[in-house]
């Protein structure tokens, strides 16, 4: 964000709150151990007491419906809170409904499938074609999620990786079945059912609800993260008046004096602005919130906006002012001083969170901070049960805003707040002193917990996928904070939407150039 950026609030939907999971979902894993357990059983039924195919058949299949439908909660991360609960349960349940591809590839192309736009999220390949070809269709789905993977590029390489070492060795023990002789015992325990569950799901889930859309696909559409048990209602649509009023920006100007010039960076600086005891109401201002302010300049009126970084209990205004090259009003207010009167515009803006989320992460870059600072602070001193990741990106050290504050806030919250800096020069000094070469000054300084960590580069989009696949996993967050320039805000916005993130769930404030 530059000096003079104008930083506009998005009116946001306020939408039913994130679904919240225990760290294992019950039901999940109890579903998961009855098909493992029947599949088991009616393996033994079929290899150890030879009964019949028309008896064994159909519990191996029922036994499969079972195990896909833990791997459809796993792909959803609806089977607990913990990422690699779901993971162990969809790389346990994979190979029993596929033995071609791996969890993490049937993961993202699902999920694409719900990005797509159609709100039963159909597979083309079981909905079109002709009607004789439909049920092989149904019976080879997992051919297409393999293709389609496949025909994607650019996927991390480790997924990769593991989707092809899945697509041969897993074909390669089944040849190995075969060539010992075994093929119709494979036939009967593994293959055969194996299709028919297929089919029956892809009838289900896809064929079906094209037809006429059941509840559950309803419901699903609207909350894929919710655990398949607790789809007992059907959400009623979303009317108009369930958006939250966007603030319209009042029309008049107030003057208002200059009681702090503070230098925050070579190139920043924070103006503290005085609000007369008449107008404070007209002041009275929603962390996130902007104020516009105006000068002459060179005979001309020049507008910005400009974030508010002061909390509502504090008596004045205070507001961040970066140095743009050849900004006309930041070159104007670096040289503001006390006494000084400036014209403001009552604040609005809507970059404001929902109430007392549990974990919020925002995504700030540069000046960036300005809005985000406030929202974050107001949020962790009146809700104690809350919890903020902040992503802070920044050329170096020198050049961030609010640093001391943000050190201070970190110990202050003992943990609620964590910050991970990123520096795109990786030849900034305060990278070493991260890494710990300067000396301690006290015994105490050595065994303090940080909450604060300093990374080399900037929020690129692997570093952006590492973390939402990790301990920022959407399922574990519920909002999102996100003011930085395109070149930052975009990668985020994609890895968010790649991801399945609500867009109820993600406040931005948009930069414009001046």
């Amino acid at each position: 964000m530059t000096a003079d950026a104008q930083v506009q609030g998005v009116p946001q939907v306020v939408a039913e709150p994130p679904t919240r999971l225990p760290m294992v979902v019950a039901p999940t894993v109890a579903l998961a151990a009855c098909g493992l357990g029947m599949w088991s059983w009616a393996t033994l039924l079929a290899l150890v007491w030879h009964s019949p195919a028309w008896a064994t058949v159909p519990l191996h299949t029922l036994a499969v419906v079972a195990l896909f439908t833990v791997l459809h909660e796993a792909a959803h991360h609806a089977a607990g809170s913990l990422t690699w609960v779901n993971g162990a349960l969809g790389r346990v349940t994979v190979p029993f409904v596929s033995p071609f591809g791996g969890f993490p590839a049937a993961r993202y192309v699902h999920l694409t499938q719900h990005r797509s736009g159609s709100p039963e999220h159909l597979t083309p390949w079981n909905t079109r074609g002709p009607a004789w070809t439909l049920p092989l269709r149904w019976a080879t789905v997992d051919l297409w999620y393999a293709w389609r993977y496949l025909s994607t590029p650019r996927r991390p390489t480790a997924e990769s990786a593991e989707t092809l070492g899945m697509l041969v060795f897993l074909p390669c023990v089944l040849a190995a079945v075969v060539g010992t002789g075994h093929g119709w015992e494979l036939a009967v325990v593994y293959l055969v059912p194996q299709r028919l569950a297929l089919a029956l799901v892809s009838w289900c889930h896809d064929w079906r609800p094209r037809r006429r859309p059941t509840g559950y696909h309803r419901m699903h559409a609207e909350r894929p993260g919710r655990p398949f048990y607790r789809y007992t209602a059907i959400p009623l649509p979303r009317s108009p008046e369930s958006a939250a009023p966007a603030t319209e920006a009042p029309s008049e100007f107030h003057p208002l004096t200059v009681t702090g010039v503070r230098s925050l960076t070579g190139e920043a600086v924070a103006v503290t602005l005085a609000v007369p005891d008449g107008l404070r109401e007209v002041f009275r201002f929603a962390p996130g919130q902007h104020l516009v302010l105006r000068a002459e300049i060179d005979g001309e009126p020049v507008e910005r906006s400009y974030a508010i970084c002061a909390c509502p209990d504090e008596p004045e205004l205070r507001v961040a002012i970066k140095r743009v090259p050849g900004g006309r009003f930041s070159g104007y207010a670096m040289g503001l001083r006390l006494g000084d009167r400036v014209l403001a515009r009552p604040p609005s803006g809507t970059f404001t969170l929902r109430s007392e989320p549990r974990h919020v992460v925002a995504v700030a870059a540069g000046s960036g901070i300005a809005p985000v600072l406030p929202v974050v602070v107001h949020l962790l001193e009146k809700s104690p049960r809350s919890r903020v990741t902040l992503l802070y990106v920044n050329r170096s050290g020198d050049d961030t805003l609010f640093a001391d504050e943000l050190s201070e806030y970190a110990r202050r919250f003992e943990g609620r707040l964590r910050v991970t800096h990123y520096r795109t020069d990786e030849r900034d000094p305060s990278l070493r002193y991260a890494r710990g070469t300067r000396p301690f000054d006290s015994i105490g300084q050595a065994l303090a917990i940080s909450y604060e960590r300093y990374l080399p580069g900037g929020l690129d989009p692997g570093r952006i996928r590492g973390l939402l696949e990790a301990r920022l996993h959407p399922s574990k967050v519920d909002e999102w904070l996100l003011c930085a320039p395109p070149e930052v805000a975009g990668p985020v916005r994609a890895a968010l939407a790649e991801h399945a993130v609500p867009d109820d769930a993600v406040h931005v404030e948009h930069f414009h150039r001046p």
